[in-house]
């Protein structure tokens, strides 16, 4: 995400939302103050002089405060200093917002959600089948492929976005320009970053903390971690205590033991601490989550591999 500053654009994993003027800012311009918020008194006679010409959305807005201000001097009311977005209901707030994420740079707009989640679902299953349809026409293991990305894949972002939501915030999957040249440069070469997109993340009725990001960020891993744990205890079940009769293509190797696998790998790739990963927010928060989800992970892991040596 983007500062709305004129000529800043800083790109933060955190912008702070204005309740004034309805806009999102990094850490140096999240108060009235110092963006120059126009819906506030004694702000909006400031042009942004220091940092240049205002942006088009910027311009955009002061116009209809503008407009709204006449129009209620006109009708005997007194003016009220504030956005004309603020009379939107929440659910107008969320498509603007939603707008606003369309059109940020740096982000690519193919339509809804569901279209940028399958979209990004298509190119991940596509890295990690590709080399398997195109060179040894093993469309078997490119089924493996595509079962394996929406049992890891759909329920890690979505759990994201539901965390964010449940914790009071607006939240959209949506596909990101760079991560889709990483992705496809993986898909040709086999070596990269598999990032076609993320859920963007605006804050609504209040600034998101560090325990905030956490907790949005340990969603992913841990569901991944819920799922791995229990398809690993259905893969002993069915393939090493042979419990639960299961035979067939799909036993060998054993599809549970497989979706334990990759999401437990998905799981800890992500709980890498650096970049953008979620790991890097966890452990901003607290250390003790952060590696009390990495062990678990690794004993899903570690018996899954001994059971299958390869992934597929």
């Amino acid at each position: 995400m983007r500062c709305e500053y004129p000529n800043c654009g800083a790109q933060e994993d955190l912008l702070f939302y204005c309740r004034y003027c309805r806009g999102s800012f990094c850490q140096k311009h999240r108060d009235a103050e110092t963006h120059h918020c126009p819906a506030v008194p004694g702000q909006a006679q400031q042009p942004f002089a220091a940092t240049g010409t205002p942006a088009n959305a910027e311009v955009i807005r002061q116009m209809a405060q503008n407009a709204m201000k006449m129009a209620q001097q006109t009708m005997g009311q007194q003016p009220q200093l504030q956005d004309p977005y603020a009379y939107a209901d929440e659910e107008t707030r969320k498509k603007l917002i939603e707008q606003q994420l369309k059109k940020s740079r740096g982000l690519l707009s193919f339509g809804s959600e569901l279209v940028d989640i399958l979209i990004g679902f298509t190119l991940i299953v596509l890295v990690f089948g590709f080399s398997r349809l195109i060179f040894f026409n093993d469309w078997w293991g490119f089924l493996i492929s595509a079962i394996l990305i929406t049992t890891a894949f759909l329920p890690h972002e979505m759990a994201h976005k539901v965390v964010a939501q449940r914790r009071g915030q607006f939240a959209r999957y949506i596909l990101w320009t760079r991560g889709i040249i990483y992705t496809l440069f993986t898909m040709i070469i086999g070596i990269g970053l598999i990032v076609p997109g993320f859920v963007a993340i605006v804050p609504l009725n209040r600034q998101m903390n560090k325990k905030d990001l956490g907790m949005v960020a340990l969603a992913g891993p841990a569901i991944n971690a819920v799922i791995g744990a229990i398809s690993l205890l259905i893969g002993l079940l069915t393939s090493s205590f042979g419990i639960i009769p299961f035979t067939g293509i799909m036993s060998s190797p054993n599809i549970f033991i497989q979706v334990a696998q990759f999401n437990a790998l998905i799981a800890l790739f992500n709980c890498l601490p650096i970049w953008r990963l979620d790991g890097a927010k966890i452990l901003k928060w607290d250390w003790k989550v952060f590696a009390t989800i990495v062990v678990i992970n690794v004993a899903i892991v570690i018996p899954s591999f001994i059971l299958n040596p390869g992934l597929f």
